[in-house]
């Protein structure tokens, strides 16, 4: 969703997705270049209840884990992807995560990296051996799928509280067992998202989310719904599932993300996360 301040990680915070955006920071970016839109302003109750789940982890830093993608196709065939993952926790949530893929042979060497910023759109790289280079991915192909799954870059970004705006549509059950549960909507400043907004399902005790539907800027029809399952409690704190699942509500097509083996505090260092660290596979 914590592997990382995303979709792989902080399922407890709200789902952002991904991991996987890209401009210079704000200190290099003229007004005009910002990728940002005006959106509404957050429903304060919604604005709190987010503040106060993104607050609840903190401090876990640094993690990694294996994960499993298994990319369920719309004819009934699958691929998996084994992965391991690392990722490091950033102060103002300046988080950092890498993907090695390892297995199947036609992805094994694939790294993925991820710089996370509070305002500014993430800086994502991969490391494609095939082609041996390393490849930036843009602002405005984050809507491209991530290596064939139904997730795309968008969904893998860090999310950050104040990149979105939210708003209070409710209450309702959810989870597992069922609980009471917040619905919040959130819809994204970034200009270049693929999405008008998305409708998360997040439980009142400890404001877990459990299920988001994705609606499509283009269409305005619900065209992704993320289930997650199974979370597990680390560190007497910090709330990470043990799987997540992304459903295309227009081709059926299902990628399932599953972990295990996740270990926190072990002691990365900032170095692993450099970019030059890519590079120097080149």
């Amino acid at each position: 969703m914590k592997q990382s301040n995303n979709i792989f990680s902080s399922c407890n915070r709200g789902v952002s997705f991904l991991l996987l955006c890209s401009v210079l920071s704000s200190s290099h970016v003229k007004a005009d270049d910002k990728k940002t839109v005006e959106a509404p302003q957050s429903d304060p109750k919604a604005y709190a209840l987010m503040t106060e789940a993104d607050k609840r982890d903190l401090g876990w830093t640094d993690t990694t884990a294996k994960m499993q993608m298994i990319i369920r196709r719309s004819d009934g065939r699958e691929v998996i992807r084994e992965v391991k993952t690392q990722t490091m926790e950033g102060d103002d949530g300046r988080d950092k995560s890498l993907l090695f893929f390892y297995k199947p042979l036609d992805v094994n060497g694939t790294v993925f990296l991820t710089h996370s910023y509070p305002l500014d759109p993430d800086h994502q790289w991969i490391y494609l051996p095939s082609q041996n280079r390393v490849k930036r991915i843009s602002s405005k192909r984050q809507t491209g799928r991530f290596m064939g799954s139904e997730f795309t870059f968008e969904d893998m970004a860090g999310f950050s509280l104040d990149k979105n705006t939210y708003q209070y549509l409710g209450e309702t059950e959810c989870g597992e067992p069922l609980q009471a549960c917040h619905i919040i909507e959130t819809r994204s400043k970034d200009r270049y998202s693929g999405y008008e907004k998305s409708i998360s399902y997040i439980d009142q005790v400890e404001l877990r989310s459990w299920k988001s539907e994705f609606y499509s800027k283009r269409t305005g029809k619900l065209s992704k719904t993320l289930e997650v399952k199974a979370y597990q409690l680390y560190l007497d704190k910090y709330w990470r599932p043990d799987e997540l699942s992304m459903r295309n509500e227009t081709t059926g097509a299902t990628t399932v993300l599953k972990w295990s083996d996740q270990q926190f505090r072990i002691g990365l260092e900032e170095k692993e996360f450099r970019k030059s660290a890519l590079e120097r596979r080149q």
